[in-house]
């Protein structure tokens, strides 16, 4: 077994760490991102059918 539990404690592996000046632009686009994203699935409409998914990927029944 690998002896690593003794380097890093659980308290370490667990607490967030503190962003880079690179990772901040990287939040910022992800958080757009996850908005619009919930904001096109209010609009039911454009969404594909789970029918057509299906018949994609070879899983249609």
């Amino acid at each position: 077994m690998s002896d690593l539990k003794d380097k890093i404690s659980f308290k370490e592996l667990t607490e967030s760490q503190v962003a880079a000046a690179g990772d901040e632009h990287y939040a910022s686009w992800k958080d757009d991102k996850i908005r619009n994203a919930l904001k096109q699935s209010e609009d039911r409409s454009k969404m594909t059918p789970a029918k057509k998914v299906w018949e994609k990927f070879g899983f249609e029944r």
